[in-house]
């Protein structure tokens, strides 16, 4: 109830979520590499692959010097999408290559696996791998979007750095 009173609810979230973002944004990261973190994070963010993000997120992070844990917090934020877009990418996959459709209903996916176990792993494993591979197509014109226009964004908002 405290924390309602005169803007406590402000305060609380400023101190508690907003100074430790801007703190990971602000540890020496230029706007070319502040861009490319938004980008990578929220693409591989909604891959349609659960538990693929925070390894991708990493390995990409750390090979192109890039703040780790602002990519894989922007990441986790984009799971909520990731969520959302799963069965449209494996349906967009299952249109675009050359495979049996699966069927994307409970009664149908428990009969599936209640027929043939390893049938249906089998299916699901391939319409997973359609679906990281319509991600991928999608991705690449997003995250060129993405990318270009948060890095014209964050010149303007951010610091000019000075060179040591």
């Amino acid at each position: 109830m405290l924390l309602f009173k005169n803007g406590g609810i402000t305060l609380f979230l400023r101190r508690k979520l907003w100074e430790p973002v801007l703190e990971l944004v602000r540890q020496g990261i230029t706007p070319h590499q502040l861009a490319l973190t938004i980008t990578l994070g929220a693409g591989f963010g909604m891959i349609p692959f659960l538990g693929l993000t925070t390894i991708l997120c990493t390995f990409w992070a750390i090979r192109l010097r890039l703040n780790v844990a602002f990519t894989i917090l922007i990441g986790y934020l984009m799971q909520p999408f990731q969520l959302a877009l799963y069965v449209p990418f494996v349906d967009l996959g299952q249109r675009i290559f050359p495979v049996t459709p699966i069927p994307f209903s409970l009664v149908k996916l428990t009969s599936m696996f209640r027929t043939d176990l390893l049938n249906a792993l089998q299916q699901l494993w391939l319409a997973n791998l359609v679906g990281i591979m319509a991600w991928l197509l999608c991705f690449i014109p997003f995250g060129v979007v993405l990318y270009f226009s948060s890095r014209k964004v964050l010149h303007r908002v951010l610091p000019v750095q000075q060179a040591a």
